[in-house]
């Protein structure tokens, strides 16, 4: 790497990108939060996973009880028959607690996962609109976490000029500063000529697109960022680019244009639609893969994908997530399949009924350390009805 940030410098930066993972307040879920949640399992306590939907007149007071109230009964009701309620109330009052200690500062939901005997309590709070609901399982319920981390992936912003470098991270719906680098003034007065100031600033602004290069480098391995995007002015681009490390500069996705003094509402504005296209394409770039792959190292259909992930052979899963489908699993062996009931002919076990087997194929996924491709957008969505609901890129 690049060493255009002083030693100091550069380890504050390191220190505040690590702080920033940790944080509470900070809108940071990467894959080892999903992968851990789906390898989590209770043999007898039921795993209450909570979602809730915060509006800014349920941050007033106690505005969020109603909402609780209804979510709560829901999750009552989920238990019946299959774990003792009080069992699941316990957890519930678990979850109030933290709500009356405090909701979080920013958002539009907030996700809880509890099972006290098993030592799970996990909250996670939500950028963007969530329905409220509940699910109460042996297993947390996961995917709508893993939608929020598809839909929004990982960005990293630099908003750049030859006076100031501001750095963002983007993901779950929110953008939030990370840091600033402040330029300096250059004082062109002591040079007579006109090319002597001229190359002056340009050797000035070379340095500068160095220093935000380094930055940027820091910010995309310590976030984990997939994807950059940057603000630049034309005199500073170039050297700025030509500064980026292979690896990182492979991960540059779109310019935009932005002042350097916006807020970070208007940065966030106008970076979005630049993220929507970004991730509807790599959408339709991972289908094409699919499709070149086919004969080779890639299957297409329900059936096949569902025998890729019992072989534990899938690289990428790709879901229609505008779909849900009911299956079965063999409790003995964890395979899946589209049964619903019967015997496994390839076990000779039973098989139990799930409603949703797309749940369990992203959990499956998670838990052989593959990536997700949830497929929303409308070009992609058309382009996967070639494929079926389901799809997989392969490991070998």
């Amino acid at each position: 790497m690049s060493n255009a940030l002083a030693p100091d410098l550069r380890d504050a930066l390191i220190a505040e990108l690590e702080e920033r993972t940790t944080a509470p307040g900070f809108h940071y879920l990467d894959a080892e939060h999903l992968t851990e949640l789906a390898a989590i399992e209770s043999a007898d306590a039921p795993i209450l996973s909570l979602f809730m939907k915060l509006t800014p007149e349920m941050r007033v007071g106690d505005g969020w009880q109603i909402a609780f109230k209804d979510v709560a009964r829901q999750a009552l009701e989920h238990a019946h028959g299959q774990y003792d309620p009080a069992d699941v109330q316990r957890e519930l009052h678990r979850i109030e607690d933290a709500l009356r200690r405090g909701i979080p500062r920013t958002g539009r939901g907030v996700v809880f996962y509890a099972c006290e005997a098993i030592g799970l309590f996990r909250q996670f709070g939500i950028a963007i609109d969530i329905p409220s609901t509940s699910y109460v399982d042996r297993r947390p319920y996961v995917r709508p976490l893993v939608r929020v981390r598809d839909e929004h992936d990982r960005f990293g912003i630099a908003v750049l000029s030859q006076k100031q470098m501001r750095f963002f991270f983007s993901q779950i719906g929110l953008v939030e500063e990370v840091f600033e680098l402040e330029g300096r003034e250059i004082l062109t007065s002591d040079f007579q000529t006109k090319d002597q100031r001229q190359d002056k600033q340009a050797e000035y602004r070379k340095e500068q697109a160095k220093r935000a290069a380094h930055a940027l480098q820091l910010l995309a391995k310590k976030l984990d960022v997939r994807h950059l995007i940057y603000s630049c002015p034309a005199d500073m681009e170039a050297p700025f680019l030509d500064s980026l490390e292979q690896h990182t500069r492979e991960r540059i996705a779109a310019s935009f244009q932005c002042d350097i003094n916006a807020s970070t509402a208007e940065i966030a504005d106008k970076a979005m639609p630049i993220q929507r296209e970004v991730e509807e394409r790599e959408e339709m770039e991972t289908l094409e893969q699919v499709q070149a792959l086919l004969t080779t190292k890639a299957v297409a259909g329900l059936e096949e994908t569902l025998d890729m992930l019992n072989q534990q052979r899938v690289m990428t899963l790709l879901l229609d997530d505008g779909q849900q489908i009911p299956g079965g699993i063999d409790r003995e062996t964890g395979m899946l399949t589209t049964q619903t009931s019967g015997t496994l002919e390839a076990t000779g076990n039973e098989v139990f009924p799930q409603s949703d087997l797309f749940e369990f194929m992203l959990e499956r996924a998670l838990e052989q350390g593959a990536s997700l491709e949830l497929v929303r957008s409308e070009a992609a969505q058309a382009r996967m009805q070639d494929f079926g609901p389901a799809a997989a890129l392969l490991r070998f």
